[in-house]
């Protein structure tokens, strides 16, 4: 990656004299020709570079309320659609049954809280309150297993990707807590049948077995008014190979997507040495590679809280950039890269990368005055491509050795050519 180093100059200077680099020894004094520059304040722009590619935004899932088979697929893959238009429905035969078979346990749960009577209970009665514990350990269970899954995709998906996916960890965290209600009814109906001369506790288990019927049947309710997926917004249309009538769906798993039209971000994988320096805001300029010379200014809208690894086997994170509409479309796909403004320091002292030599761990340049060029040892701060901040040696205005700095020696006399 290119980012905030030294450039460090290590040429042989009879090198650069055979291939024209404009340094020249004199034969009888060994005077050196060389280029200077002066050390000045300047603004610094410190940047991160890295490479990234062009993804689509604005991908919205269309999920199925309850597990169901589909009926039928009203959109092919690539059709334009309209917010609202409908995409898929869902065979509603099982979902009138779920509501047909909730009315019937509401009734059941009402006309069992009106029961006063102490008389032992029958061994139907015995045979039906197993039957529903059994039943809400089973829905309990899938519940349970849903909300799990999904959530693991939650916490690996990206900030922007969770807020979309919220609403729905949001349903299936209620379906998870409905179930666990409904099984614990149903134990309570079975313990007031081993309790049937306290009417007191009956009369509560009653209560509580009409509400968690009332919960069921509005679920159920819910499950059928949604067995028409519609479009969340105006887009493109992805639907799956796999997605056709007979096929089986379930809460948490997208029947089809749809990206809005222009809702593209770069995608950049940032070193794990940058990303600290990285926050939302920041100014970013992408370069694709299909538009040379043609840069797009956009901003970081966000970072990725978990690491991936690159094609290289580094570590990195995925920051998101805003796309600029104008002249220039991106699409899908296009790979480029992008530098990201982490820093502007005002009035920084300044020198060209070039006149910095490195030796281990020390730097110095070459100042000349007097027609000698003294060695100088400094400290440098933030670094571009271009230029490094120094923070302690120099002084502003010292001319600085630029061409051929790596072979001068201590003392030794140039000569300042243009």
């Amino acid at each position: 990656m290119n980012r905030k180093r030294v450039i460090t100059i290590a040429v042989i200077a009879a090198a650069v004299v055979a291939a024209g680099g404009g340094i020249a020894y004199a034969s009888l004094n060994n005077t050196v020709q060389v280029k200077v520059a002066a050390a000045a304040s300047s603004m610094l722009a410190v940047s991160v570079d890295a490479p990234g590619t062009v993804t689509e935004a604005g991908h919205r899932g269309v999920y199925p309320p309850a597990v169901a088979t589909i009926a039928k697929v009203e959109v092919a893959d690539g059709d334009q659609v309209k917010a609202g238009q409908v995409l898929v429905r869902l065979d509603t035969a099982p979902l009138k049954l779920a509501v047909a078979q909730a009315k019937a346990a509401l009734a059941t749960a009402r006309a069992q809280a009106d029961a006063t009577s102490n008389a032992a209970p029958t061994s139907s009665e015995w045979s039906a309150a197993n039957r529903a514990i059994s039943a809400a350990n089973s829905v309990l269970s899938t519940a349970k297993k849903n909300y799990a899954d999904y959530l693991a995709d939650y916490n690996a998906a990206s900030p922007a990707d969770q807020d979309v996916m919220r609403p729905t960890l949001r349903t299936l965290s209620s379906a998870r807590d409905q179930a666990s209600a409904t099984l614990a009814l149903a134990k309570a109906n079975r313990d007031r049948l081993s309790r049937s001369g306290q009417n007191g506790l009956a009369k509560d288990a009653g209560s509580l077995s009409v509400a968690a019927a009332k919960l069921a049947l509005a679920q159920a309710e819910a499950n059928l008014d949604g067995a028409t997926l519609t479009a969340p917004v105006d887009g493109t249309v992805a639907v799956p190979s796999t997605v056709e009538a007979g096929a089986g769906v379930t809460p948490g798993v997208a029947v089809v997507t749809v990206s809005a039209p222009g809702a593209l971000v770069f995608e950049a994988s940032v070193d794990q040495a940058d990303i600290s320096s990285i926050s939302s805001g920041q100014a970013a300029v992408v370069t694709l590679d299909a538009f040379a010379g043609q840069n797009l200014t956009g901003k970081v809208l966000s970072r990725s809280q978990s690491a991936s690894t690159t094609a290289t086997g580094g570590v990195a994170f995925i920051t998101k950039i805003s796309l600029p509409s104008g002249a220039v479309q991106p699409l899908a796909g296009m790979g480029g890269s992008v530098s990201i403004t982490v820093k502007n320091l005002t009035d920084a002292l300044t020198v060209p990368a070039a006149a910095v030599v490195s030796n281990g761990e020390q730097r110095y340049v070459f100042v000349v005055s007097d027609g000698t060029a003294h060695r100088t040892v400094v400290r440098i701060g933030a670094e571009t491509d271009t230029a490094i901040q120094i923070t302690d040696g120099l002084a502003a205005g010292a001319q600085v050795v630029v061409t051929g700095a790596s072979s001068l020696a201590d003392g030794q006399s140039v000569k300042v050519v243009q």
